[in-house]
């Protein structure tokens, strides 16, 4: 049972006689303010973004084949354009005018930026420019450098000079130099860019070698489509490093011992060898398919045709490459 005094106000019930009611405590409210953060929007941004898209379908469109394989950027034009993005991100969230001015900004920047790419900017006409090389004087030996881009490159022998040919392009130049030391003749070429940033006009090589001397062949290539019959030249060393690219070569019988070294992107590589060459092969790549004729397993890199070790005239071929098709028949 309750015990209230009825002299005490604190036990008195709130209908008793001189009942009174305690004011209840102050209740304190906390007011939350909530401040809402947009992402800042504008032109700069989306057509950045915009930029970023095409760049990439770029890029898979030539790794797939849908694009040409010459398609390549000149990454010292693209900072610049990052750095104009970001300042018209920053100007077009500051307000109405600035969203207009950077606008029109950015619609000026995309048409330069089509016209690198769309345009020619200077000669529209295919250049072409001879390559042709005598052989030097008491030289046992020839070596060929080639630096390139995007290239439709064929090799062939039966030159009647140390090496000739012709390059042909839209937007390339072709550097040509020349070097004789200790009995060696060493050749270079290299394609050089003009200040187009996107090119995606075709580049064809086509060189003839001599077949009265020892070759050493050194390539190397962007995505290309190369076509290389040494069936008649004395090559001693072909070194290709390419990317993506389809890369077909025959070899000859010319040389005792033949050294095959091809590195290359993913890429379908297509090899044919004489008969009378013994040939043993070395795989370093981990998605590759291999359709090897007549050759047997040693481990699970190397292969070897069958009589290798008594051939006289042999050729060593070593593989490193992305997911790639890798054919190597005889003839």
């Amino acid at each position: 049972m309750e015990n209230i005094n009825p002299q005490n106000p604190e036990t008195k019930k709130p209908d008793s006689p001189g009942f009174e009611k305690k004011p209840e405590p102050e209740k304190s409210v906390v007011k939350e303010i909530h401040h809402h953060h947009y992402g800042r929007k504008g032109p700069g941004r989306f057509f950045f973004g915009l930029f970023v898209i095409i760049v990439g379908l770029m890029f898979l469109g030539r790794a797939a084949g849908w694009l040409p394989q010459d398609i390549h950027i000149n990454w010292s034009w693209v900072w610049p354009l990052v750095i104009i993005f970001i300042g018209l991100s920053i100007l077009s969230c500051r307000g109405w005018f600035s969203w207009i001015s950077g606008s029109i900004i950015t619609i000026l920047v995309l048409l330069l930026v089509a016209w690198m790419i769309f345009g020619n900017l200077g000669d529209k006409n295919l250049i072409n420019q001879e390559v042709g090389f005598d052989k030097s004087a008491n030289v046992t030996r020839a070596v060929v450098n080639l630096k390139t881009g995007a290239t439709k490159l064929n090799i062939k022998g039966d030159s009647s000079k140390l090496l000739t040919g012709n390059f042909g392009s839209y937007n390339l130049d072709l550097k040509q130099q020349e070097e004789t030391k200790d009995n060696v003749q060493n050749i270079t070429l290299e394609t050089t860019s003009s200040w187009k940033w996107f090119t995606s006009s075709k580049n064809t090589i086509d060189l003839q070698l001599t077949n009265d001397l020892p070759v050493s062949l050194n390539i190397d290539s962007g995505a290309s489509d190369m076509d290389l019959d040494l069936t008649n030249i004395m090559a001693k060393v072909v070194d290709v490093d390419t990317g993506a690219s389809t890369f077909n070569l025959t070899l000859g019988d010319k040389a005792d011992l033949v050294s095959i070294n091809v590195d290359a992107g993913a890429s379908t590589i297509n090899i044919t060898l004489p008969k009378i060459l013994g040939a043993k092969i070395n795989i370093d790549a981990d998605a590759t398919a291999k359709n090897l004729t007549d050759f047997d397993k040693i481990d699970d890199k190397t292969y070897e045709s069958k009589g290798y070790a008594a051939a006289t005239k042999k050729v060593n071929l070593d593989f490193s490459q992305g997911a790639s098709t890798l054919n190597v028949n005889w003839k």
